[in-house]
């Protein structure tokens, strides 16, 4: 048999008289013998966690299959009254995994990955920036680092540091109340927009109300908003009004989203026989 993993494609049989897999040559498979009920996990030597989830989700495909009938209405159709189907299982990643029957594609399954309150505990809380080199703004690139130290004069009255944890607002100006509180505002949205540049607080951290200000500053200080552009080494965007990680579908920061999923796919490729408990 192969065995599962990623970049993994599969073809199997599937009988709809008798719930049973079989390989599309007829030839012996470990994995058809686990789906079929005839080998236990403890008993195999090669089956492993996507093994599980493969099972698991050609049983939610067949169960489509039945319970919505010729999916009249849906852009792919397949007959439920055939006696054979031939389903075909793609491991894209531990997270994504994608099934056709009969050469339509019936379901992408993706698997957000999940943090522990530990590796969530600094979300939100000042905590010491990462970046500690300053770079200028760089037009080839559209980059520029924010970092411990830095200094913007926001030409007021007042100016923004950058300290160790937190961007703390400097100067009198006007010593108007409307303008100490909108200077403050930018100082908090900065404060969010670095942690979130160094890869510490997600995106959803840069709040409304601070975005406007925060764009306003990037483009005096010559980042080219309407296209990516890198901050700290993160790569980001604007979408929908907001400021987000380029290329990142999923809420949690890409570094933490990464180190969950390698250590979530370590998990997966273990076999089922001596799989330890996932932490």
């Amino acid at each position: 048999m192969s065995v599962t993993g990623i970049g993994s494609v599969q073809t199997y049989i599937y009988n709809s008289q008798t719930g049973k897999l079989s390989t599309k040559d007829g030839s012996a498979d470990e994995f058809v013998d686990y789906f079929n009920g005839d080998l236990s996990a403890k008993d195999s030597a090669n089956l492993n966690g996507y093994d599980i989830k493969k099972k698991n989700n050609i049983d939610k495909v067949m169960q489509m299959v039945y319970g919505m009938g010729s999916f009249q209405g849906w852009k792919w159709g397949v007959d439920p009254n055939m006696e054979e189907y031939e389903i075909t299982c793609e491991q894209v990643s531990g997270e994504e995994s994608r099934y056709t029957v009969n050469g339509d594609k019936v379901l992408t399954e993706y698997i957000p990955m999940y943090l522990s309150l530990e590796e969530m505990e600094g979300w939100g809380k000042n905590i010491p920036f990462k970046t500690k080199q300053s770079k200028p703004y760089d037009p080839e690139t559209n980059s520029m680092n924010f970092a411990v130290g830095d200094v913007f004069d926001l030409g007021n009255g007042y100016r923004m540091r950058v300290g160790k944890e937190c961007v703390e607002a400097e100067g009198y100006g006007s010593g108007n109340d409307d303008t100490d509180k909108r200077v403050e505002s930018l100082a908090n949205g900065l404060n969010a927009l670095i942690h979130f540049a160094d890869q510490q607080w997600p995106s959803t951290y840069i709040w409304p109300q601070h975005t406007l200000m925060l764009l306003s500053l990037l483009g005096e200080l010559g980042i080219d908003t309407s296209k990516e552009f890198t901050l700290n080494e993160t790569k980001c965007v604007v979408e929908g009004g907001s400021i987000r990680e380029a290329g990142n579908k999923w809420a949690i920061p890409s570094t933490a989203h990464d180190k969950a999923l390698k250590e979530y796919e370590q998990w997966l490729s273990q076999p089922l026989h001596s799989r330890e408990a996932r932490r």
